[in-house]
């Protein structure tokens, strides 16, 4: 199930990468590519057990509850997959759906009280109708259980990977990103959507505390999503704007090199179900400072400085603490990139594949 094809974020490199390399490495299987868009088809044309198939239908719901099930029926297909959270109530197929955390009930107020109903009623009713559940972590696999009263026993753990362009790269592809981007000298950097969830606002107040002892500016990676106007009226009458820069998404094949180039990376979100651009930033040798809460700290394991996220004072201690001790960013550095060897795209398709087989099986 694919109608979320080519959204940005970290679900849709997850659903480009694990398919990419789940087709490659399972030739055995025919997989049938479901599409909403048609601009998509062809995605995957190259390989050649792969069928795609552009699914007309009146709105989500309707795509997702009558369009598949129907073509599943038509096709005699033995297990639907979506990587994003649904699947088709009325089905006699048997469904594995991917759940990236729990993140709209752990933390309720990092989303639209809209979304937040949804995803209380909608997602319990999933988790409790798929036939296996996939979550990225230990963490996750409890959290979801314990919020969407899941079956722990259909759950299995699939760790997710990264961006396989991110690794240390060197000055002379790193001196053309500096100036395409503007990116100056030193800098502080946060990839993600611009959204509560992320605590845009306490990484703006942590570097109010910070940034008259060092030369250090503040980046913003990534695309505007909601409420965050707020944050923006927040650098200004801290009289900010000079030290705080938002450079809006960048692309896969740039977003490495923005990694290499700044000297810390600090991710203190409420809650993340995985936390993509953690791997990312140590695949690129650069210190992290990230949350304390949710999957994050099963992610890193001891490459990280963990901080409380509702406590300013705390994540900017870090930041203090990793800009001024040289040993610290070394050691920092050196774990990451030790850490990010055992996240690979290849064991999430192999340990995927092995519980698709599975479920088809039973």
């Amino acid at each position: 199930m694919l109608r979320h094809l080519g959204q940005p974020g970290g679900i849709g490199v997850y659903t480009t990468n694990i398919l990419s390399t789940l087709f490659a490495h399972d030739r055995h299987t025919e997989y049938f590519a479901l599409y909403a868009d048609p601009r998509f088809r062809g995605q995957f044309s190259h390989f050649s057990n792969v069928q795609e198939h552009v699914l007309r239908a009146p709105g989500k719901l309707w795509w997702d509850q009558v369009a598949v099930p129907r073509f599943a029926r038509a096709h005699a297909l033995d297990v639907i997959y979506n990587p994003k959270l649904s699947v088709p109530l009325l089905t006699r197929c048997k469904t594995v759906l991917v759940m990236h955390g729990a993140d709209q009930l752990a933390v309720p107020h990092g989303f639209k009280w809209g979304d937040r109903l949804y995803f209380t009623v909608a997602n319990r009713v999933y988790c409790r109708r798929a036939t296996a559940i996939i979550a990225t972590t230990r963490r996750g696999a409890a959290d979801i259980a314990a919020y969407m009263g899941a079956d722990l026993r259909k759950i299995r753990v699939v760790n997710l990977a990264y961006n396989e362009r991110c690794r240390v790269l060197g000055h002379e592809e790193l001196g053309r990103t500096r100036e395409r981007y503007g990116l100056p000298d030193h800098f502080i950097l946060f990839v993600g959507g611009l959204e509560p969830k992320k605590n845009v606002r306490n990484v703006i107040l942590a570097y109010d505390r910070i940034r008259r002892s060092f030369p250090h500016r503040l980046v913003f990676v990534g695309f505007a999503r909601w409420k965050y106007s707020q944050d923006l009226e927040l650098i200004d009458r801290l009289g900010l704007r000079e030290h705080v820069m938002f450079t809006g998404f960048v692309p896969d094949e740039d977003l490495p090199a923005v990694y290499n180039l700044a000297d810390l990376f600090l991710f203190p979100s409420f809650y993340e179900g995985f936390g993509m651009p953690v791997l990312e930033a140590m695949a690129c040798g650069c210190p992290v400072v990230t949350t304390s809460t949710g999957c994050s700290p099963e992610v890193v394991d001891e490459a990280a400085l963990l901080v409380d996220p509702y406590d300013v004072e705390a994540i900017a201690n870090a930041v203090r603490y990793v800009l001024s001790d040289e040993g610290l960013r070394k050691e920092l550095v050196t774990r990451g990139l030790a850490r990010v060897r055992a996240f690979s795209w290849e064991r999430c398709a192999s340990e995927t594949r092995a519980l698709l087989q599975d479920v088809g099986a039973a």
